[in-house]
């Protein structure tokens, strides 16, 4: 047996990577929700804060019969009504760019979740979130008489323009605060339409307080004209953007904040309509031409994210296929009643797949079951046939109505969708169309039309694809005593049935006061109640275990599992100032790890999953990918980028443990539940890959991993991810600062198994590590991959893709040398010749510190051979 690999092992490149280096800094997120766990019986030794000793066992001879998929590593990609789709994905800067005033008892009800980028105010007269320039000398109008450039038509009538009606020789016009992602670009492309009796309108960017950073003249006629100026600022504003979702004071994300201004300074009038506003460094959807967020493309391959989920998510059940086809001027603007906000609908049905195609992401598109829609909401209502007129425009031939439609929209080559589901949460009480019933929708009731219609009326349309339907959490269904599951499986035919679709968010309790009574209840305190938060995991994984078995028992041989949704928010003690155990700690991270984990041992029936918000995306309100569950999602990923088939093996946990009590509906009683979980893959060369996890919060496990004497002397890969902090129990950090993320720290290091077919590596608190055992014992074999992002790019540094490169150069272990010089994620040959043929390109010489491998100053050939001979 080997020593722990912590002290034997060679750290890659001399040092650990500290997590808390990165240069790029990015966006973190604050959600919290509510959620509650606690301890059981055995917890006395738990609460040690000594060493505690684990051991996990690897049997390679029992192996699933099905290759781990790759599709375990998905993203819910649904429009929450803030930037997550706008600008997050479809470079878009402004809010409501058509002017679509929403009934104002919506606007009421929703006052605090409109949408906007920065907090107003909503105008009198303006479709919120525009606000007026000028005095009482200037008049406003919103405009609703049919005359307007875009938008449609809405059954409230909101949608129109506004009329600026200026006297006096005084300015007057429009503007929006918003963010613009000006440490990646300064220029900016904008569109829009005009018309009036004034001679021009100006065009600007301006700080928040009005001065004008960049601007132009445009031409006004009696004609609406359309105007596509680019402006570009001089240098940024400096004022940064504050905090995820608003909710962590003094967290500022990269983006800076402005405001976009349409203005005229002569007697006149002018109306506009019809805005865009995009990043000129956005990639262009290769069908669509639509205007995609660079970062987030480059992301979602980076971080092997592999599928997206759309339109949702609560946002399905209200969703309409047909506003987001066709022109973008012709599309209808809608108010989200899910989360707030004005949904423009540029970003549509081509717009996602070619944001799937840009970055390599497998499509799922989930279709509404909302048949009995409101008067209010006709024009939301879905029916069966709704759902195959989808199928058909997004698969159809041109021979078809809805296939010629699409060819008429410019896309002749259908995108040839495989995988559809119907229905969201359909169970909930806050989804459009739900029922208390599963009977009523899995084959409908005299007054609704059940998923079996739905599904087979898609079927007549592609008989290729494959549907899911909505399922419940086991232990939610459970809980609230209904056989949900189980009666879709009973009651729907296997021919028309594919999997269904699961969600789990460990909520835990449902109050501070349930939390401090389940304390008391067991003499526990807030790292015991995390501890089983965390550890709930592995209960996730014995449920869903459940529900495959069910769905075997009733028939349905080919039925599997989607984890759609996944997410730990927790409700905590907060008047105790407990320690939040989200996403954005090390314990959020390590339940991660958990779930993937089980995720992993379950691969003959769970075959997809997506965490809500991993943070693969990159907006002005998005989580920064160096949050602890990016880095453990991507530990996982990254075995998947190559071509490597991986099979789950047997694994086993023992040592030290604690009991989980009866913590909510998610949380069931378990004895002895070991602190270290386990799982593990080997592909066709029969290396292994090994995860291991400590979720015991106050102190560190000793994990001995036996692998078998197979492995005796070969050579092993170790990454570990821990906390960056000493102090126990573990704190739960968030980071301060973008200029400072120091809660978690990566270290890479070799090893070799001992003579016993076993070794010994030391998991610290929440600590999480991969294990890469080569089957040849005289080769290192290294995944080459941390997990921790290297980042994007630099502030005050312009970088651009060099040529015969894929993306930006990037620095992937932390060092500050953009060792991935030609973008592609990985760091081999190419980016050997990628140098050598750039050596002398501008951005380059001009920045020479980013591409010195040799430490001289400058950059030459030499420094091209010091990076073959680092990498080799």
């Amino acid at each position: 047996m080997t020593t722990d690999s912590s002290d034997s092992g060679n750290e890659l490149g001399g040092s650990s990577v500290d997590v808390s280096r990165r240069t790029f800094l990015a966006a973190q997120s604050a959600v919290a929700a509510g959620s509650v766990v606690g301890l059981g019986a055995g917890t006395a030794a738990g609460k040690s804060e000594e060493m505690i000793q684990n051991t996990v066992s690897i049997d390679t001879s029992e192996q699933a019969d099905q290759e781990v998929p790759d599709t375990l590593f998905g993203r819910l990609h649904e429009f929450y009504g803030d930037a997550t789709i706008y600008p997050t994905a479809y470079s878009l800067h402004v809010k409501n760019p058509t002017f679509y005033r929403t009934v104002d008892t919506w606007a009421e009800d929703w006052a605090e979740d409109m949408g906007a980028f920065i907090s107003v105010e909503r105008d009198d007269v303006l479709p919120f979130p525009w606000q007026q320039v000028g005095g009482d000398d200037v008049r406003f109008e919103h405009r609703t008489d049919g005359e307007q450039v875009a938008g449609g038509q809405v059954q409230d009538e909101g949608v129109g323009y506004p009329r600026i009606t200026v006297d006096g020789g005084n300015r007057g016009g429009i503007h929006q605060k918003t963010v613009l992602p000006d440490f990646r670009t300064l220029e900016y492309n904008l569109g829009l339409s005009v018309r009036g009796s004034v001679d021009a309108v100006r065009v600007s960017i301006t700080t928040l307080d009005g001065e004008t950073l960049a601007s132009t003249d445009v031409p006004v006629s009696e004609e609406w004209t359309r105007h596509e100026p680019t402006l570009e600022l001089s240098e940024a504003s400096g004022d940064k953007h504050n905090g995820p979702l608003g909710l962590i004071e003094h967290e500022h994300v990269p983006y800076g904040e402005y405001a976009v201004e349409f203005t005229a300074d002569a007697d006149g009038h002018f109306d506009i309509d019809f805005i865009e506003f995009a990043a000129a460094d956005a990639i262009e959807g290769p069908q669509t031409g639509a205007p995609f967020n660079p970062t987030t493309i480059q992301l979602l391959q980076d971080q092997h994210n592999t599928w997206l989920k759309w339109p949702g998510g609560n946002v399905t059940s209200q969703y309409n296929w047909e506003d987001g086809i066709g022109p973008l001027a012709e599309r209808t603007p809608r108010f989200n009643h899910a989360w707030g906000g004005i949904q423009p609908n540029y970003f549509g049905t081509a717009e996602y797949l070619d944001l799937c195609a840009l970055a390599d992401q497998t499509p799922e598109i989930t279709v509404g079951w909302h048949d009995n829609a409101a008067e209010w909401a006709a024009e939301r209502e879905i029916l069966p046939e709704d759902a195959a007129n989808w199928v058909a425009y997004v698969n159809g031939s041109t021979d078809t109505e809805y296939g010629a439609r699409r060819a008429d929209h410019g896309y002749d080559d259908p995108w040839n969708v495989e995988h559809w589901g119907v229905g969201n949460e359909v169970w909930g009480s806050w989804q459009f169309g739900h029922t208390p019933d599963p009977s009523e929708y899995a084959t409908g009731s005299n007054d609704r039309i059940g998923f079996e219609t739905y599904s087979r009326a898609m079927r007549e349309v592609d008989d290729s694809i494959s549907i899911i339907a909505s399922g419940w959490d086991p232990a939610e269904a459970e809980h609230n005593e209904t056989p949900w599951n189980e009666t879709l499986f009973d009651e729907l035919d296997d021919d028309l049935l594919d999997g269904v679709n699961i969600h789990r968010y460990q909520w835990g309790l449902d109050s501070i006061d349930a939390v401090k009574s389940w304390k008391d209840e067991h003499d526990a305190d807030n790292i015991d109640y995390n501890e089983v938060m965390v550890m709930a995991a592995t209960q996730l994984g014995n449920q869903l275990e459940g529900v495959a078995a069910m769905a075997t028992e009733h028939g349905q041989d080919d039925c599997y599992i989607n984890l759609s949704e996944l997410g730990i928010f927790p409700q905590v003690d907060t008047e105790q100032a407990a320690p939040y155990p989200g996403p954005e700690t090390m314990p959020g991270g390590a339940y991660v790890a958990g779930a993937l984990n089980a995720l992993i041992r379950l691969s003959d029936s769970v075959r997809w999953a997506a965490q809500t918000w991993v943070p693969v995306v990159m907006g002005p309100t998005s989580e920064t990918p160096l949050r602890p569950d990016g880095i453990v999602t991507r530990l996982y990923a990254t075995l998947f980028k190559g071509d490597d088939t991986w099979y789950s093996v047997g694994v086993s946990s023992s040592g030290a443990s604690r009991d989980l009590p009866n913590t909510g509906p998610r949380v069931n009683p378990a004895e002895d539940m070991p602190y270290v979980d386990g799982a593990a893959m080997q592909n066709g060369d029969d290396d292994l890959a090994v995860f291991v996890i400590n979720r015991n919060l106050r102190t560190s496990s000793d994990v001995t991993v036996e692998v078998g004497e197979d492995y005796a002397g070969h050579a092993v890969e170790v990454v570990k991810l821990g906390p960056a902090s000493s102090e126990r129990p573990l704190p739960h950090s968030f980071r301060k600062s973008y200029e400072a993320p120091s809660n978690a720290t990566v270290k890479q290091m070799t090893t070799s198994v001992g003579d016993d077919g076993t070794m010994t590596v030391e998991l610290e608190p929440a600590g999480v590590a991969r294990l890469y055992v080569s089957a040849d014992p005289d080769t290192v074999k290294s995944v080459g991959d941390h997990g921790a992002w290297g980042g994007m790019t630099y502030p005050d540094i312009q970088l651009q893709t060099l040529a015969g490169g894929d993306g930006l150069p990037r620095d992937p272990n932390g060092d500050g040398l953009l060792t991935d010089v030609n973008g592609d994620g990985d760091v081999d040959i190419a980016d050997v010749r990628a140098l050598l043929w750039n050596r002398t390109h501008p951005a380059v010489t001009d920045q020479p510190a980013l591409f010195d491998f040799d430490d001289d100053g400058t950059v030459t050939v030499d420094d091209v051979l010091a990076l073959l001979r680092d990498i080799y």
